[in-house]
């Protein structure tokens, strides 16, 4: 069976509910963010219109999580993918803590 990968991208917001360190050595913790709002990209698939007032897992390189000392309760503004039906990641370059 061949299943075709679509490009997608959205804008999420919304407040961090956990962050778990990276399980395994690939260097991504894992971020629960409850959805405020989702934007979509313009030019790309929206594959988080259904996000909402839900809570979503989301892998964030540690090092960005270091960085900008992200954490529980911190308020974000990030671009989002989802890579597969069990994993969804942050563009790392796009995540902007808000006031």
């Amino acid at each position: 069976m061949n299943v075709q990968a679509v490009e997608n991208w959205a804008l999420i917001k919304g407040r961090v509910s956990s962050i778990q360190p990276p399980a395994e050595p690939y260097g991504y913790a894992v971020a629960t963010i409850a959805v405020e709002e989702v934007t979509p990209v313009s030019g790309y698939a929206n594959m988080f219109a259904w996000a909402v007032g839900k809570e979503v897992e989301f892998n964030i390189p540690q090092a960005k999580v270091d960085e900008i000392s992200l954490a529980e309760g911190d308020s974000i503004s990030a671009k989002v993918r989802k890579a597969s039906p069990t994993a969804s990641f942050v563009d790392a370059d796009s995540v902007v803590k808000l006031g």
